[in-house]
């Protein structure tokens, strides 16, 4: 069964990352995504445990990046939340005989995920948050620019690619 673990974990951190002089608590992040803080508050105090966020108690208090999103890689944080990046093996009961077809094929494939989720991980360690964070601020920017009413050749025209955002050309 998939879990939204990881990608609810990202996103935490990306709004983190990109709007770090905004004060973040589990409640509001929990609003903006859409679910429970009680869940929000378990994985930061995951991310608090792994020295990616800090956190403050009382008024004005909230969650904030502990590190420079350069320095957390998406890897990182499939190991912090034991993020399996594969497909679960299913499991045959015990049989009365020995079936060595079945388990030598269970045993396969078991080999077969942890060799899958292995490369999942060192994949995810090429890419930073501050990777991610520019995908994602670049998707929103253009998302804003075609919500005014830009045409395509109107952004392409008047509109360059700088730390991870659109600007316009003339600026």
């Amino acid at each position: 069964m998939a879990t939204t673990q990881y990608a609810t974990t990202l996103h935490i951190l990306l709004l983190l990352a990109a709007e770090h002089e905004e004060p973040h608590t589990s409640t509001s992040l929990a609003a903006r995504m859409d679910t429970n803080p009680v869940v929000l508050r378990r994985m930061i105090a995951d991310l608090a445990g792994a020295g990616l966020v800090e956190t403050r108690r009382g008024a004005g208090g909230g969650v904030s990046l502990a590190m420079d999103p350069e320095d957390i890689t998406l890897g990182q944080v499939a190991d912090v939340i034991e993020a399996d990046m594969t497909f679960e093996v299913h499991h045959v009961p015990d049989q009365p005989e020995a079936d060595f077809m079945t388990d030598a094929a269970l045993a396969a494939i078991e080999a077969q995920r942890r060799e899958l989720h292995t490369a999942s991980i060192v994949e995810l360690d090429r890419i930073t948050l501050k990777d991610l964070m520019h995908a994602t601020t670049l998707r929103a920017d253009l998302a804003r620019l075609v919500a005014d009413g830009l045409s395509d050749d109107e952004i392409r025209s008047g509109y360059r690619i700088e730390n991870g955002r659109l600007v316009p050309i003339d600026s």
